[in-house]
């Protein structure tokens, strides 16, 4: 099954925001494994990075999406800023976006399903002991949350259209 990447129009059956020949590209250009032969995991990676950058990212987009529930991607929206306040155009694909995407597949390439672990809330090991040697690991809230993988770069990529993520910051919104 080829892989429908989002050009900008809202596409109801996009799959991903990047195509795997410029994630190649992207990737090849940092020194970064993403292999493209056999083309199915490429393609299989950039739906997953897609979904995930969807999820975990899409409370804090800004703007709206341009075709509501009609299209299938978070992306493209309208009245949609960066963080310095600059208009991103209703049709565009932000190349933060890209970018991101092609971190977050290259991560799911080399561990597929490592960008979304089943984690059980109840079930995380807490302290280990070797011998006279024990371990204990630093302990959350108990939820799933806690559990996640948190990757700065898609994180650093991603800042200059998230802004802030306190929920007292205002955002300009156009009318």
């Amino acid at each position: 099954m080829s892989l429908t990447v989002e050009d900008g129009s809202g596409l109801a059956n996009a799959e991903s925001y990047v195509s795997v020949s410029d994630a190649a590209a992207y990737a090849a250009a940092r020194g970064l494994a993403f292999p493209v032969s056999p083309i199915a995991p490429a393609e299989q990676a950039l739906r997953r990075a897609t979904a995930w950058i969807d999820g975990k990212y899409r409370s804090r987009f800004p703007g709206s999406r341009t075709h509501s529930r009609g299209q299938a991607l978070e992306w493209p929206r309208m009245y949609a800023t960066d963080a310095d306040g600059n208009e991103i155009a209703s049709d565009e694909i932000p190349v933060e976006i890209v970018n991101a995407t092609i971190e977050a597949a290259v991560r799911e390439m080399a561990s597929p399903g490592s960008l979304s672990p089943d984690v059980t809330p109840g079930k995380v090991k807490k302290s280990a002991r070797v011998g006279d040697i024990e371990v204990e690991y630093a302990v959350g809230t108990g939820n799933a949350y806690d559990q996640r993988p948190v990757v700065s770069v898609i994180d650093g990529i991603l800042s200059s259209l998230l802004g802030s993520a306190s929920p007292y910051v205002a955002r300009a919104v156009r009318a």
